[in-house]
């Protein structure tokens, strides 16, 4: 061990050495912490617009009748409501299909719920790199019961 103001063999002390590759290291290794909570996040929230659009199909596609007992149509705002209510606010939810309008067993009715994903860390790259998307989006589509 070199004692204060010695020089190793190199001819330079390495009293700070530690502390330089600790800085160099830091920055690589919070980058890499930064985008696993990135896409986490990502992952998180694709899971939250799946989910939404299964619930808004189940629901819609449902066997209603009013009170005389005729059947019902998908209430389009309804989905929306339920969806956003559950899911969030922040979600586009979009409801088509012939079985939207229609009352008749079989028809297909879709629910597209997207979100915008606002990257917290990695944003910056999004300039560079053309894949990390801005916004996250499931199509559910069921027939009516």
């Amino acid at each position: 061990m070199l004692g204060r103001g010695e020089r190793s063999l190199s001819g330079y002390r390495s009293e700070g050495a530690a502390t330089v590759e600790f800085a160099l290291c830091l920055i690589p290794l919070l980058l890499v912490i930064a985008g696993i909570i990135d896409f986490g996040d990502a992952f998180y929230t694709k899971q939250v617009v799946t989910n939404a659009s299964r619930a808004g199909a189940r629901y819609g596609v449902r066997y209603q009748v009013n009170a005389s007992g005729q059947r019902l149509a998908p209430n389009t705002a309804a989905i929306q409501q339920l969806v956003r209510s559950n899911y969030g606010t922040d979600l586009t939810v979009t409801v088509a299909g012939t079985g939207s309008t229609s009352n008749i067993s079989g028809d297909p009715l879709s629910v597209t719920v997207t979100k915008n994903k606002n990257w917290l860390f990695l944003g910056f790259l999004s300039q560079y790199v053309h894949n990390l998307p801005t916004q996250l989006t499931n199509t559910t589509t069921m027939t009516l019961e």
